[in-house]
């Protein structure tokens, strides 16, 4: 049974938001409609053009990447550039592009943590914790009769939601007063007079994002003229969230005996060491992909070591000065997995209402000689 891709995006971001993702990152819709059918998804590292004639090839109607097609706003769209004939691939033969980069990587869902909790660390938190502030709190003032009409137009734009709980809500009663002038219709009393109702103020949490679907459910359901209400940013941040993933091995063990489970953990077959192979390590900052920018928050943490891709020379220099390890197994190896893991996070959302494929043919971009 086909989906509209509007659903299915709706559905997945409950697990992973994109308000997860940095600031500069492009993460979601890339390419599409959301009014768009879909019936078979192809999962992929990136939207290159074998992926694209791979996904004509097997009727896919969506691509979901780890890679966003670019990292920078498109001022203009060359068709004759490699970007431009993806996009042109893409909407002739309506496929549409979804990407999980850094809302992916900053949850806890993330590859981080999976390759984390495979490696037999605990205590898991964020090297650098979500910077994100996505959370409002909505209070509206409801006459009793129709509170509980009112709440359940919230809870249906996308209110109450904390955590794995939803339906989430606080009240207290009281009297509201109020006087309209001769051109008001009231719901109580008449015009020109003041008038006393017993109210209940509501309140929810809400995110951001879902602020207009919300207001709007909850200004029909409220059967007032003019609606007294506020809302009030957050400064709540999501819990267990942001970039990398800092834990403890049970037991101190040395860096040559670390590396053989490393490698086999992350099925992993070249790295490089910066630092004394018989150092003793058991706190461990880890970043795939990218993630030698987190050098000194894992250093502040006290690491020792720090396991991620694309190290540069003075990285390495910076993690000998302060007697820490450092790993680069590589960008590509680091996280390719996360393919497999937004595949499964389908599987468990859809089951087999969606047909979920796997290119995996995609080869890191450097070789060894």
């Amino acid at each position: 049974m086909p989906l509209l891709l509007k659903e299915i995006i709706s559905r997945f971001e409950k697990e992973i938001p994109l308000a997860y993702q940095e600031p500069w990152d492009r993460s979601g819709l890339q390419v599409g409609s959301l009014k768009e059918k879909i019936t078979t998804v192809l999962f992929a590292y990136d939207a290159c053009h074998e992926v694209l004639r791979h996904a004509v090839r097997k009727k896919a109607s969506l691509i979901v990447t780890h890679h966003p097609l670019h990292l920078k706003d498109y001022k203009n769209i060359d068709l004759d550039s490699y970007e431009g004939e993806t996009i042109r691939l893409a909407v002739q033969n309506n496929i549409a592009i979804y990407s999980a980069h850094t809302s992916h990587d900053a949850s806890p869902l993330s590859l981080n943590r999976h390759f984390a909790k495979k490696l037999g660390l605990t205590d898991l938190k964020p090297i650098v914790p979500s910077s994100a502030r996505p959370f409002l709190k909505l209070i509206v003032f409801v006459p009793r009769t129709h509170t509980t009409k009112v709440l359940e137009a919230l809870f249906s734009g996308g209110a109450g939601h904390i955590g794995r709980y939803s339906s989430c809500s606080f009240r207290t009663t009281g009297t509201g007063t109020f006087r309209g002038d001769k051109n008001t219709s009231p719901f109580l009393g008449k015009p020109e007079r003041l008038e006393e109702a017993n109210e209940e103020r509501v309140e929810v949490i809400l995110p951001r994002r879902s602020l207009n679907r919300v207001m709007d459910a909850m200004l029909k359901a409220h059967p007032y003229e003019e609606v007294a209400y506020d809302v009030i940013p957050l400064e709540n941040s999501y819990p267990n969230t942001g970039s990398g993933i800092l834990g403890k091995l049970p037991k101190m063990v040395t860096m040559t005996n670390l590396i053989p489970v490393i490698k086999k953990t992350g099925g992993i077959k070249k790295l490089r060491l910066c630092g004394n192979p018989n150092k003793k390590i058991q706190t461990i900052a880890l970043c795939t992909g990218s993630g030698a920018s987190l050098l000194d928050k894992a250093i502040s943490a006290g690491a020792d070591l720090l396991i991620t891709g694309d190290v540069k020379y003075h990285a390495g220099v910076s993690a000998l000065r302060h007697d820490m390890c450092l790993l680069d197994i590589g960008h590509f190896h680091s996280e390719i997995a996360s393919v497999s893991l937004l595949k499964n996070i389908f599987q468990k959302i859809f089951g087999r209402t969606l047909q979920l494929l796997h290119y995996q043919s995609l080869k890191d971009v450097f070789q060894d000689f």
